[in-house]
């Protein structure tokens, strides 16, 4: 929201500037019409504004400049070298104020705007690290799943206890995406960590570790036991009916599980074990 307003409130102060040089236009031209110097003099005003807005303090000062070294020559040949009518003394002067403030303004609110962006996106940055939750199924994240499998195996090396790993995984789940759309997908998964949420144990944790990808871990569950809730999820989640009610999908599924034992090393080989199973799986 920080970086919303810092943009709204840029885009209306550059607004007032523009505006600011019209009203300064009219001046400069007594309000009996803008003849074609002052216009080319308000198109190089704008010429600086632009470039300072996108490009910043520097390029606005440098086409500046130039800006005023063509104001100025011209000045000298309608002096010495043409017959045409000099501006008055007030104008020269109020336009050579407008080609320095002009770049000097614009380049401070783009450094001002691009503060606030990196700000803003170093913030952002850091809320995504603390962000452990899946918005779609309410599960945690591949990043809190590794810390939490990383707390649980050196748990059950204290203690001795018993857990495993499982990782389900939808086969053909960017067919299904390309079928039926976004939203059929959110609702597939919706309704899928429903299932999990309802048919686990509220002690086993559950993860969405990919878009297509679920594990949980089973505390005090032995690998002989993983196998009623592979059958048990694969029974209530093997026909899915879409939001409109009018038609049911078959989903099919990949299961990998792996079991703490005393010989692992640490909790990656769970992670590797469950992957290799997960591609070896057959139905």
């Amino acid at each position: 929201m920080k970086g919303f307003y810092a943009r709204k409130n840029y885009y209306i102060i550059q607004c007032l500037l523009v505006l600011l040089i019209i009203v300064l236009g009219w001046i400069v031209g007594d309000y009996s019409g803008i003849s074609l110097s002052d216009m080319l003099l308000f198109g190089s005003a704008l010429l600086i504004v632009i470039t300072g807005v996108v490009f910043g303090l520097l390029p606005g000062l440098g086409v500046s400049l130039v800006v005023m070294f063509l104001f100025g020559t011209s000045l000298i040949w309608a002096a010495f070298f043409s017959s045409a009518s000099l501006p008055s003394e007030g104008a020269i002067v109020l336009w050579m104020v407008v080609f320095l403030a002009a770049p000097i303004i614009t380049g401070l609110l783009h450094k001002w705007v691009m503060t606030l962006s990196a700000e803003h996106k170093e913030m952002s940055d850091k809320f995504e690290q603390f962000v452990t939750i899946d918005e779609t199924t309410g599960f945690d994240n591949k990043r809190r799943f590794f810390f939490e499998l990383e707390e649980e195996f050196n748990r059950s090396q204290r203690v001795q206890a018993p857990f495993s790993l499982l990782l389900i995984q939808i086969k053909y789940y960017d067919k299904f995406c390309s079928l039926y759309g976004q939203k059929e997908a959110d609702h597939l998964m919706q309704t899928l960590s429903g299932i999990l949420w309802n048919h686990t144990r509220r002690t086993d944790r559950k993860f969405r570790l990919e878009e297509d990808t679920f594990a949980i871990i089973l505390t005090n569950t032995s690998e002989t036991n993983v196998d009623i809730v592979i059958e048990k999820i694969e029974h209530l989640c093997k026909n899915h009916e879409l939001i409109n009610k009018r038609k049911k999908v078959t989903l099919t599924f990949s299961f990998g599980i792996s079991s703490y034992n005393e010989s692992l090393s640490d909790y990656m080989e769970l992670v590797q074990n469950a992957n290799h199973e997960l591609e070896q799986y057959i139905q």
